[in-house]
């Protein structure tokens, strides 16, 4: 199982997803939909994602400053 980190060769995929219409929904007039406090929309692309370690990526994006789902984008993603 793979840690996905922000050099990981799937990456972009999940980034492409977090920040899309599945998750976050970053929206061109800058708007998005995050709860501040978890991963919850993280954890469940990870999941359908297969091959990633859930726990020690998410362990990853939190010693990143990716405490919520959009500062993995914000902080994480760099």
């Amino acid at each position: 199982m793979d840690v996905l980190t922000n050099r990981h060769d799937r990456w972009e995929e999940f980034t492409e997803r977090l920040g899309g219409s599945e998750a976050c929904d970053f929206t061109e007039d800058g708007t998005w939909k995050c709860d501040g406090e978890t991963l919850t929309m993280s954890r469940a692309i990870l999941e359908s994602m297969g091959g990633i370690d859930i726990e020690e990526t998410l362990d990853y994006f939190q010693e990143h400053g990716g405490h919520c789902d959009c500062e993995v984008l914000f902080n994480v993603d760099t």
